[in-house]
């Protein structure tokens, strides 16, 4: 068989990875405002050229109106829809598709490829994709479930679930394990792992709530903040685990 990956097109340069931060998590595991989150950050230089009008959803106030925003990869999803089987593309047919999410590609810039199903392949990505960064997302699974559930569970409207997960007692089952398989990504690739709170994000990427109340936002629904709570920081949770490799 002839290596595809290696064969030079005259229009085309060999795919690198090296700007690309691949993240997965469970859903309910917030993985979306991890990711968001992250993009603010003045040392990653993240394109948002992907977030348009059609790639959206807005939680309730209750939630801090946080936002599915941009693009998700994944079966039922716009693009990314063999992804749960990526280890059966080639990494060209794999970096077109990615490319293809965003209004441009700027090597100098850095791009966040969000995919619930990474995480079934997530040791074939890592030995495949050594130059680029990974970040993995988890919560206790029951919490994922309750979170995804409360808004909406596999009838929400985006990103999409029918596709993948079916029903929702199969997707119950799936958080279960995808919240499992995250704590074993975090030992077996020696993941630097973290709370998700303002002093991880203040610390390692100079993001400061204090300064943005969006960013603030985010970050309190991260850490469990209860907006309509009389007191709110008596029922922080500081559930959310993210591990990062190769930062």
């Amino acid at each position: 068989m002839k290596d595809l990956d290696n064969v030079i097109y005259m229009d085309e340069a060999k795919p690198d990875f090296s700007n690309i931060i691949f993240i997965t998590g469970a859903p309910g595991s917030k993985w979306s405002a991890v990711s968001w989150v992250l993009s603010e950050s003045p040392f990653l230089y993240v394109s948002k050229s992907d977030r348009t009008p059609e790639r959206l959803m807005v939680h309730d106030a209750i939630y801090g109106g946080v936002r599915h925003t941009g693009v998700y990869f994944g079966p039922g999803n716009e693009l990314g829809k063999k992804f749960d089987k990526i280890n059966t593309l080639s990494k060209r047919e794999i970096y077109k598709e990615i490319k293809s999410a965003w209004a441009e590609w700027d090597q100098d810039k850095t791009y966040i490829v969000r995919c619930h199903q990474f995480i079934y392949n997530w040791d074939w990505m890592i030995k495949n994709f050594p130059e680029a960064r990974f970040v993995t997302v988890t919560r206790p699974p029951e919490s994922c479930v309750v979170g995804w559930t409360s808004v909406g569970g596999i009838d929400t409207p985006y990103p999409h679930y029918k596709e993948f997960y079916k029903t929702q007692e199969n997707a119950i089952k799936q958080i279960k394990l995808e919240s499992k398989l995250a704590h074993k990504a975090f030992h077996e690739h020696r993941m630097d792992v973290h709370i998700a709170s303002h002093g991880h994000f203040y610390q390692d990427f100079m993001l400061d709530g204090a300064d943005d109340e969006a960013l603030d936002r985010y970050i309190k629904h991260l850490e469990g903040y209860q907006w309509g709570s009389e007191e709110p920081l008596m029922h922080l949770k500081h559930d959310v685990l993210v591990g990062y490799l190769n930062f």
